[in-house]
């Protein structure tokens, strides 16, 4: 039987406060990702439990919280770009512009492997 062992590679340029800061940077991301994942899924919940008791605002509490949900519904106004950009091609065209973003995307693979 042969154990396989993991090849730490460490970055030669990170001090370990560095490679720390960087390390939680990382970890923090995947937490706010895997929250949001069960946010989305207690959203249609909670949207379910406003439809069954047809009110506007569910009251919340337990030993250490009170508090409420309020559903809100608000209405805003959308440039319609798919339409626009059917109708008027060459106008949609001529008004693109590029912009650009910073990300720091962050990669722990034993995290990606354990989906």
């Amino acid at each position: 039987m042969t154990v396989q062992t993991k090849k730490i590679v460490k970055s030669k340029s990170l001090t370990d406060k560095e490679n720390k800061l960087g390390l939680n940077f990382a970890l923090i991301k995947y937490q706010i990702k895997d929250f949001n994942k069960k946010l989305e899924l207690l959203k249609e919940q909670i949207s379910i439990l406003f439809e069954q008791k047809k009110q506007n605002v569910i009251f919340i509490f337990d030993e250490k919280y009170q508090g409420y949900i309020q559903k809100i519904t608000r209405v805003m106004k959308r440039f319609d770009t798919t339409k626009f950009k059917s109708e008027h091609p060459e106008l949609y065209e001529k008004y693109l512009t590029d912009s650009n973003y910073l990300e720091f995307k962050p990669f722990i693979e034993e995290l990606e492997n354990g989906k």
